[in-house]
């Protein structure tokens, strides 16, 4: 059985999936069986380049697709996603799952009733640079503290804050201590004149055996995705744009490590979403794990409202 898939949103980012799906049907690991976007131009040159079926309305595919890749603004995922799996359909939906922890609970509670797979966008689940750093701490010296740049010089035009925007920071957290934080508290640098919204922050989560600080948003120039790991052995710094791994050792590098990604992260995710529908099996990045990750975003915004760090 092929999964038959259709894509919702194809926007910016949408685009990106859209190309994935096209070469996922052509390698026979789903069948790609339209697009529906509100954008009539977004359509015709859909139709024109890929020449697959278009819509601007859900209900044209409802009974042709197995599956939804969900690429729209995150305040729509809770309504569009409840909508899907009520139809009882596998989504695959980009991060955030929602802007609230309750109803990302909610969608997890709904997909486990309707037994369909609910996957989110959480792509460094699917780095191997991250992967290897996560055997790199199990073979050493557990860290002490873990400090962690998502930085650029644009933010998008999201109608939320750094936090939620720059999640993937509080994921990679999440997949390397594999644990909840006990506390989180948020801290607003920057905000944006035009919208209010805190567009750079700290935020510090203080786990049972270690503390990590986590700043994401906006900086005046470049780009920086980086974790850093401290112990009382060493300093692991990990550089996820340049997939590099340097290993500290008494002021000295002892090791570096250059990671080749053998497939595309996006490849990986939607190819195991077509798996885990044929299969009936769970996927990497699950909609608990997204739950739990939207669940930090908000703690943290909240603290920074609040002024007061605030319990897991």
């Amino acid at each position: 059985m092929i999964p038959k898939i259709v894509l919702i949103g194809a926007g910016r980012f949408g685009g990106n999936h859209l190309k994935t799906l096209v070469k996922l049907d052509s390698r026979k690991i789903i069948k790609f069986i339209g697009v529906i976007d509100l954008d009539p131009k977004v359509r015709q040159k859909i139709k024109k380049n890929f020449h697959v079926e278009t819509s601007d309305k859900i209900q044209d595919f409802l009974e042709k697709a197995d599956g939804f890749d969900v690429v729209t603004p995150p305040d729509s995922h809770y309504k569009l996603v409840k909508l899907l799996l009520k139809k009882n359909k596998h989504i695959f939906v980009e991060k955030p799952l929602t802007l609230k922890s309750k109803q990302s609970e909610e969608l997890v509670s709904l997909a486990r009733k309707n037994k369909k797979i609910l996957q989110v966008g959480h792509i460094f689940r699917y780095s191997e640079t991250i992967s290897f750093l996560k055997k790199l701490i199990k073979k050493n010296d557990m860290p002490n503290y873990i400090v962690g740049n998502f930085l650029q010089d644009r933010v998008q035009g999201h109608n939320t804050g750094a936090i939620f925007i720059f999640m993937h920071g509080f994921d990679i957290l999440d997949n390397l201590v594999n644990s909840n934080p006990i506390t989180v508290t948020g801290f607003a640098n920057l905000y944006s004149k035009n919208t209010n919204l805190e567009v750079n922050s700290f935020v510090l989560l203080k786990y049972k055996k270690l503390n990590a600080l986590v700043n994401v948003g906006l900086i005046p120039s470049g780009k920086r995705r980086s974790i850093e790991i401290f112990s009382n052995k060493r300093h692991i710094i990990c550089d996820l744009l340049d997939q590099e791994i340097l290993i500290h050792k008494n002021n000295k590098l002892e090791r570096k490590f250059t990671i080749k990604q053998k497939n595309e992260p996006l490849t990986l995710e939607l190819t195991d979403f077509a798996k885990c529908i044929k299969n009936n099996t769970k996927p990497i990045a699950d909609g608990k794990i997204a739950s739990r990750v939207v669940k930090i975003c908000e703690l943290a915004t909240e603290s920074i409202k609040s002024n007061k760090s605030l319990s897991f």
